[in-house]
């Protein structure tokens, strides 16, 4: 069975036809040269028919190649040791903020993905929040999924905007704490905590969490002072403008007050205002893990063989051999 690692660079094949069409318009084009310069019937013309179809088949191969095709499957019965870790990402539009760059929201990003390495042995879960919440992807041993949801997530992958936590943090509750024991899981919330609607006490969910022995780890990112601009895009000119409200830019604050509340009632919670300091989540989680309890399991790793040379090197061996095809 072959599968394709990056599917979504099989949207390329679309440029066969594209350029299969334009040696048909560039064959027309030269024909109607040659009758217009007065060339007759018997004139010497030189066939680019397989050139043609070469080049198709070239960029067909490429196509193919960067879509990382792979087969022959092989499974290993391995052992790892670690936890469960849910990252509850804030999504809204306040992690828009300019004050780390380049912005609140890709800072986290990029700090979630480096922290992955550490994290090896480790399940990991995504949930994106703002004004609902979306499980995004379920604790799974494979980063590379996680990385990839991880670097779709917007403002736009929630269906409600503004910010409220305590569903995201019940979503948890009843949807991925029936795995194993929940002591074995902790709960990452990077949040400005800013831009609150009215809806259930996050300090309440917060307690619901702590109830069930799971760990609430809060990360707090933003300005806590002056605050800082909401940088969005326009969508009807692509440029980046400053979100305002009656006239006047909107200041976002990392709301320290709220989040201390949340782990304040909880017995295992931990609260890091990282304000607009770097945000090293690598040596954050193995101050975190250092001493807490964790699951030896076994899990099957499926891996395949990477045939991507073979079609790369076939595009290169065709564009080469098509040179020499023409023939008068």
């Amino acid at each position: 069975m072959i599968i394709f690692q990056e599917p979504s660079a099989l949207y390329g094949l679309l440029l066969v036809p594209v350029v299969i069409a334009l040696f048909f318009y560039a064959a027309m084009k030269r024909r109607s040269a040659l009758k217009a310069f007065g060339a007759g019937q018997g004139s010497s013309r030189t066939s680019r028919k397989r050139e043609a179809f070469g080049t198709s088949m070239a960029v067909l191969l490429l196509v193919l190649a960067l879509s990382r095709p792979a087969w022959n499957e092989e499974r290993q019965n391995r052992t790892s040791t670690g936890r469960n870790v849910v990252y509850l990402l804030d999504v809204s539009r306040s992690m828009l903020a300019a004050d780390r760059h380049p912005n609140r929201l890709e800072n986290a990003k990029t700090a979630i993905l480096d922290s992955l390495p550490s994290l090896a042995g480790s399940r990991v879960g995504l949930v994106l929040f703002a004004g609902s919440a979306e499980i995004r992807c379920p604790l799974t041993v494979d980063h590379d999924y996680f990385r990839m949801a991880l670097r779709q997530a917007d403002p736009q992958s929630v269906t409600a905007g503004g910010t409220q936590i305590a569903p995201a943090l019940e979503k948890i509750v009843s949807k991925l704490l029936t795995y194993e024991d929940p002591s074995l899981m902790d709960v990452i919330l990077i949040t400005d905590g800013g831009d609150l609607v009215s809806g259930p006490d996050e300090v309440l969910s917060a307690q619901q969490l702590d109830d069930t022995g799971a760990r609430l780890i809060v990360i707090g990112i933003g300005d806590s002072v002056g605050g800082s601009p909401i940088l969005i895009e326009n969508l009807e000119d692509g440029h980046t403008e400053m979100l305002q409200h009656q006239g006047r830019p909107v200041a976002s604050k990392l709301e320290k007050t709220t989040l201390q509340n949340m782990v304040g009632g909880t017995r295992n919670g931990q609260f890091f205002d990282i304000g607009t300091a770097p945000l090293n989540l690598s040596i954050l989680m193995d101050e975190v893990m250092k001493d807490a309890p964790k699951l030896t399991r076994d899990h099957i790793s499926i891996q395949y063989k990477e045939t991507f040379p073979i079609f790369l090197g076939g595009a290169f061996l065709i564009l080469l051999l098509c040179q020499r095809w023409r023939t008068p």
